[in-house]
């Protein structure tokens, strides 16, 4: 058996585990059908699990981090309106945010 990892930053929110977790991603599929409106800057909210789905991160923008690299924090772009997405979607489904939104570094090993 392989192990693969895979490290992130992730700009977003820890959360508590959804009680209901079809509503949380029947919400980040339904992402995908709405329309545009012109609007470029619309903001997509992703789900990462670390491990076997113990922690649960919705994030508005991240950056895979290579194997013998690093970058400094301050020098990963954040956008005005990840902040107002991303505690919109966690209002709309009730969910209990743990810390963020801020940039975590996520490390899953797979």
């Amino acid at each position: 058996m392989s192990v693969s990892h895979s490290a992130y930053a992730v700009y977003g929110v820890a959360v508590a585990p959804p009680r209901e977790p079809m509503a949380l991603d029947e919400a980040l599929a339904a992402q995908a059908h709405r329309p545009a409106e012109g609007n470029h800057a619309r903001v997509r909210v992703e789900l990462f699990t670390v491990g076997d789905s113990e922690h649960t991160i919705l994030g508005a923008g991240y950056e895979q981090l290579a194997p013998n690299t690093y970058r400094a924090v301050p020098s990963l772009p954040i956008s005005a309106q990840w902040d107002d997405a991303l505690l919109e979607f966690v209002r709309d489904l009730g969910l209990t945010i743990r810390t963020g939104p801020c940039w975590l570094v996520v490390h899953d090993l797979s």
